[in-house]
C-alpha cells in the first residue's frame, strides 16, 4: 500500500469515528473514540454544504492555537449563511449572532471590556457568601426531599447555577429559573449537527428567552451602572439596536448558567464513581479548587468549538486556506497524552495542568472564576451533607450533545 493510500484508509477510518460522534443522540462515553479519531487523524478534512473547506483538530497543540491565534476567529456572517440561512428569521440566533463571541478585534475588546470588569476575581471573590447562602438553601431543601429518588440536576444543577447567575445579574429568583432552563433548551443552538426536531425546540425556547430579556434589559436602560452588569452594558450600548443589547445579555446568561449546571450534574456523576476521590473532597474541602480543575479537563462542558480561518494559515503541518471552517475537539485536546500524564486517569490530587474547558485567548471565557468558586462551594457540601448518596439509576445525557455536553437527569439516593 503506497503512503497515498495509506493516508486515505486512515482519513477514511477517522471519518467513519467522526460520524458517530455527530449522531444526533448522545454517547454516554465518546472518549474513546475521541482518543482513536485524535491518534489517526489529528487533522482531518471534513465537508459542510456551502462551506469550501472544513477541517477537525483534536490535539491539545492545534487546538490551543486555534483559539489563540487572531489569524482564527469566530465563524463570519458568510458562514453563518452557508451553515444556518434562516439565523436572520430567528430572534434568538438574530440576536446571538450579534454579540461579542461572534465578533474580533476592536469590536470584540470594547463589548468585552464592559462585562469583564463585572467577572474580574476581585469583584467576583465579594461573592462567595451569597454563593455560600444559594448552596446551602438548596442542599437544604435536598435534605428535606421524602423521595426516595431525587433528580440531581432539577433539583440542584440548574437551581444552584441558575441563582448564582440571576442574583448576580440582580434578577428574580423564580424568572432566574425559568431563564436558566430556556437557555438549557435554547443553548443547543451551538450544536453543529442537532436534527430538524431539536432545532425547532431550540428555536422555540430561544424565542421566549429573547422575549423575557428584551423585558428586562428594557427596564435597565437610563438607570445608573453601578455595579449591575446589566444596566453597565445598557449604558455602554447606548447607540447599539435593541437586538445586539438583548444578544449581550442572553450570551452571558446563556454562558454563565450552561455550564456551570453542567459541572455540576457531570461532576457529581464522576465523584460518585471513583469513591475514593470523593471522601478526599468530603474530608479535605481545601481540595476542591484542583478536584473542578480535574473535573472541567476530565468531562469538559463544551466539547467541541469552531474558528473560521480569517486568512491562509497551517495546522498540523498541513495548510488551511481562507474562509476554512475548524473544529476543535476540545474534549480530546484535554487528554492529549502529549498535554496531560495518564489522561485518562480521574485524578483530584492531579497537579494543575492546562486544560482548554474555558477556551483561551482573546475569548477566554469571562466566567471562569466565578464557575470554579461555583464548584468549591458546592461539591465538599453536598458530599458533606449526604456521605452514603449514591446512583440510583442511568442518568439521561443531553441531546444532541456533540457540541456541549451534560446531564438531563442524574437520579440519585440520598440516604441508602
Amino acid at each position: 500500500m503506497t503512503v497515498l493510500e495509506t493516508t486515505q484508509s486512515t482519513e477514511a477510518e477517522a471519518l467513519r469515528i467522526f460520524l458517530k460522534l455527530i449522531r444526533p443522540r448522545p454517547l454516554v462515553d465518546p472518549y474513546p473514540l475521541y482518543a482513536r479519531l485524535r491518534d489517526l487523524a489529528p487533522f482531518l478534512p471534513i465537508r459542510f454544504p456551502g462551506v469550501p473547506h472544513g477541517y477537525l483538530v483534536s490535539t491539545f497543540a492545534s487546538c490551543s492555537r486555534l483559539l489563540r491565534d487572531p489569524v482564527f476567529g469566530p465563524p463570519t456572517r458568510e458562514h453563518l449563511d452557508a451553515l444556518k440561512p434562516d439565523w436572520r428569521e430567528n430572534s434568538f440566533t438574530n440576536c446571538l449572532y450579534r454579540s461579542m463571541v461572534f465578533r474580533t478585534g476592536k469590536s470584540h475588546r470594547e463589548r468585552r471590556q464592559v462585562a469583564s470588569r463585572h467577572f474580574a476575581p476581585r469583584h467576583i471573590g465579594s461573592y462567595r457568601t451569597e454563593l455560600e447562602r444559594i448552596a446551602d438553601l438548596l442542599i437544604d431543601r435536598l435534605a428535606l426531599a421524602t423521595e426516595t429518588t431525587v433528580d440531581l440536576v432539577e433539583n440542584l444543577a440548574i437551581p444552584f447555577a441558575a441563582l448564582s447567575l440571576g442574583r448576580l445579574l440582580d434578577i428574580d429568583d423564580d424568572e432566574a429559573i425559568r431563564l436558566g432552563r430556556l437557555a438549557r433548551q435554547a443553548g443547543g443552538v451551538f450544536e453543529q449537527f442537532a436534527t430538524a426536531r431539536q432545532h425547532r425546540v431550540i428555536a422555540a425556547a430561544g424565542e421566549e428567552l429573547v422575549d423575557r430579556l428584551t423585558v428586562i434589559v428594557a427596564g435597565r436602560r437610563g438607570n445608573s451602572a453601578g455595579d449591575d452588569l446589566l444596566a453597565s452594558l445598557a449604558a455602554s450600548e447606548t447607540g447599539s439596536d435593541e437586538q445586539e443589547l438583548v444578544g449581550a445579555a442572553a450570551l452571558l446568561f446563556g454562558a454563565g448558567f450552561d455550564s456551570p449546571a453542567s459541572m455540576v450534574g457531570l461532576g457529581t456523576k464522576l465523584l460518585l464513581e471513583h469513591p475514593h476521590q470523593a471522601d478526599l473532597i468530603r474530608e479535605y474541602p481545601d481540595m476542591a479548587s484542583r478536584a473542578v480543575t480535574e473535573i472541567l479537563r476530565y468531562e469538559p462542558p463544551v466539547q467541541l468549538v469552531v474558528r473560521a480561518a480569517l486568512e491562509p494559515a497551517e495546522l498540523e503541518g498541513r495548510e488551511v486556506p481562507a474562509g476554512s471552517m475548524v473544529f476543535g475537539l476540545i474534549a480530546a485536546a484535554n487528554r492529549d497524552p502529549a498535554q496531560v500524564k495518564e489522561p485518562e486517569v480521574f485524578d483530584v490530587t492531579r497537579e494543575q495542568v492546562a486544560s482548554l474547558s474555558f477556551g483561551a485567548g482573546a475569548h477566554y471565557c469571562l466566567g471562569a472564576y466565578l464557575a470554579g468558586m461555583q464548584g468549591e462551594i458546592l461539591f465538599p457540601r453536598l458530599l458533606q451533607r449526604f456521605p452514603r448518596m449514591q446512583l440510583a439509576g442511568e442518568p439521561a445525557y443531553r441531546e444532541p450533545g456533540s457540541t456541549l455536553r451534560g446531564l438531563d437527569t442524574l437520579p440519585l439516593t440520598l440516604r441508602p
